[in-house]
């Protein structure tokens, strides 16, 4: 019988003292990072929360008041500190020329003063949100037009609130970095729904704001609910120490592709004395490889960029603004934030490399890295979203991949069955509880929450187990520093004891965005999900004409596989069993099932030869559901 009482409270005690000792451990009364973050605020958030379609909240500060007390014994008070930054919102005025939106969203938006209008960079995730920031700027600083935007990165909380400050129809110049659009819609396509579900954890959207639910996400609060869209740019920069005018405004582009996006770049104003690293650099450690999935970022090319930005552009800024967090002011002190966000990269690199030379795996070498001796002091580069012992193991993946060398892990046992024979391994379910409940009593949670786990595997029915893991999981989470490892940690939790329960997605699909698709990418992205039991012993042919390309795409040996010519005459060796000309869009609705064959014939796509086989070609296509099952079976 499991004493839940009893362990619930041995850990709030435990988890009490653990955060106790991080207060006393830590400087956290440190006033120089709340005075940059209050500085030149000219205007506050409105006081209603900001409304999606439905009448549902798309964002709502107030719901975070809570972190105006003292911390909770259930929050990681060096995360409380970073939490009550976080939400420190309004318009602010960075210098003469230039606002921050700051907490309208999980980015800032930032407004530059042109000759015409304004010049806006980073316009948030949702419409709704950007839309609301645009109200308070015209509100505060005159009414003007938008004279251009400005995109640093391919992540969606920096573009997808476009909509709400332009219109899609008749667009000002839009400036991104070179290859924006090759990874824009792309990078969440191919693992797009593996890595929403996962995002679902990282940002914490199953959570309710509390003292024992959604606190921060280290680099902002957490994503907006509201609709998302996307306009393509039309103007590109493509290599470093590129001078523009931009309705009127100076601007020196650096490129940082490869770094925390796979196309992004910083820039300096000269003549407002600005640098804006993107979000190359934040006021916390970054992550290498995010939690919710993505391709492992370069830590040594991350480390050189900054390092670049120091040298050819610190010396003409006083004030360093990041699309995230709050600004750096003065010259000295944007230059030692710069070398060191560079050096908690550089380091992480280094040491994991050191030790993967001298033998350790990547679990191992997680374990033994240390925080260097400066970490302590220096807030901005902290774990609040990545984590050294996270990043150490991306660090790792990049350089060795996921294999750690060991002949035991070449063809490891899946959890499942992992489970049942570890339980029977320790001599049953009661002998593994046993061993559980000494670990919980020890404070020996990460071992607890193995052999939970182990149960909850060889047993998912028995909610004694999931409660048990639960528990653990949530006081593992009351200790974390990182704000999207505490989500994780407590959305597992949730999971656990209420089951997967599907709730309106942040924004949810961006059409706009998956139309911008290019021909290859949507091809690519559709194949994989081709259901392999459905395509068995068949074999089809459909050419497409699609883009001013012609596509020539197979099914058989249950693999779909598309070759996409440029010159539309190429010859095929195949006789195709139809022909189709049309659009992507049309395409992305056809396979979303918003609309029939039949109707997209009515909207202007041509089909020759069998068309009843472009249905059944849909139909041996998986629908994929997002909300899969993380931590259970």
């Amino acid at each position: 019988m499991i004493d839940f009482d009893s362990l619930s409270s041995t850990l709030s005690q435990a988890t009490k003292s653990f955060n106790t000792n991080i207060s006393e451990m830590l400087p956290l009364d440190q006033k120089k990072d709340i005075e940059a973050a209050t500085r030149g605020r000219i205007a506050n958030l409105p006081n209603d929360p900001v409304l999606a379609a439905g009448n549902r909240k798309a964002w709502d500060i107030k719901e975070f008041d809570f972190l105006q007390a003292r911390p909770a014994d259930t929050v990681n008070p060096s995360l409380w500190r970073m939490a009550q930054l976080n939400t420190v919102s309004g318009l602010f005025e960075v210098t003469d020329g230039v606002w921050q939106a700051r907490a309208f969203d999980y980015a800032n938006m930032t407004v530059i003063r042109g000759d015409s209008g304004w010049i806006i960079v980073d316009p948030l995730m949702s419409v709704e949100t950007s839309a609301a920031a645009m109200k308070v700027v015209n509100q505060t600083l005159g009414e003007r037009p938008i004279s251009a935007v400005i995109l640093t990165h391919t992540h969606p909380d920096h573009f997808a609130g476009i909509c709400g400050v332009i219109d899609a129809t008749t667009p000002p110049p839009i400036y991104a970095p070179a290859k924006f659009m090759d990874y824009a819609a792309s990078e969440g396509v191919i693992g797009g729904n593996h890595t929403s579900r996962r995002a679902i954890y990282q940002f914490g959207i199953v959570l309710s704001p509390g003292e024992e639910g959604l606190v921060d996400g280290g680099i902002g609060k957490t994503v907006s609910k509201g609709q998302r869209t996307f306009v393509a740019p039309s103007k590109f920069v493509d290599e470093d120490d590129t001078d523009r005018s931009i309705d009127g405004v100076r601007f020196k582009f650096m490129m940082a592709s490869g770094t925390e996006a796979p196309a992004e770049f910083t820039f300096l104003l000269p003549d407002h004395k600005v640098l804006c690293m993107a979000e190359v650099c934040t006021q916390t450690m970054h992550n290498l490889m995010p939690p919710r999935g993505a391709q492992v970022r370069d830590a040594l090319l991350w480390a050189r960029c900054i390092d670049k930005a120091l040298t050819l552009l610190s010396d003409q800024a006083d004030i360093l603004i990041n699309c995230h967090n709050w600004p750096v002011f003065g010259r000295n002190e944007l230059k030692l934030f710069l070398e060191e966000q560079r050096d908690i990269y550089k380091y992480t690199h280094d040491q994991t490399l050191r030790m993967a030379n001298i033998g350790l795996t990547p679990l191992e070498i997680a374990d033994e890295i240390q925080e260097p001796d400066w970490l302590s002091e220096k807030f901005h580069s902290r774990g609040y979203y990545g984590t050294l012992k996270f990043n150490s193991r991306a660090v790792y993946q990049r350089y060795f991949g996921f294999f750690d060398g060991n002949p035991v892990n070449l063809d490891p046992l899946p959890p499942e069955k992992m489970a049942k024979r570890f339980v029977d391994a320790v001599g049953g379910h009661s002998a593994a509880v046993d061993i559980a409940t000494q670990a919980i009593e020890n404070d020996d949670l990460q071992w607890a929450a193995t052999i939970l786990s182990y149960l909850v595997f060889s047993d998912k029915e028995n909610q004694g187990y999931r409660g048990l893991l639960a528990l653990v999981f949530r006081h593992i989470g009351f200790r974390e520093e990182s704000g999207i490892m505490r989500n994780f940690y407590l959305t597992g939790a949730l999971e656990l004891e209420d089951g997967v329960k599907p709730v309106p997605m942040a924004g949810g699909r961006n059409a706009d965005l998956a139309a911008t698709l290019s021909v290859t990418d949507w091809f690519d992205a559709f194949a994989l999900r081709l259901n392999p039991e459905k395509a068995r012993g068949l074999t089809l042919q459909i050419d497409f004409l699609v883009d001013g390309k012609k596509v020539s795409l197979s099914v058989e040996r249950q693999t779909e596989f598309a070759r996409i010519f440029d010159d539309m005459q190429e010859p095929n060796d195949k006789i195709p069993d139809a022909t189709v000309e049309v659009t992507i869009p049309l395409l992305e609705r056809l396979s979303a099932g918003e609309i029939s064959v039949n109707q997209m014939e009515k909207e202007g796509a041509i089909i020759t030869g069998n068309k009843n086989l472009l249905s059944d070609w849909i139909d041996l296509h998986d629908k994929f559901d997002m909300w899969f099952n993380v931590v259970t079976p």
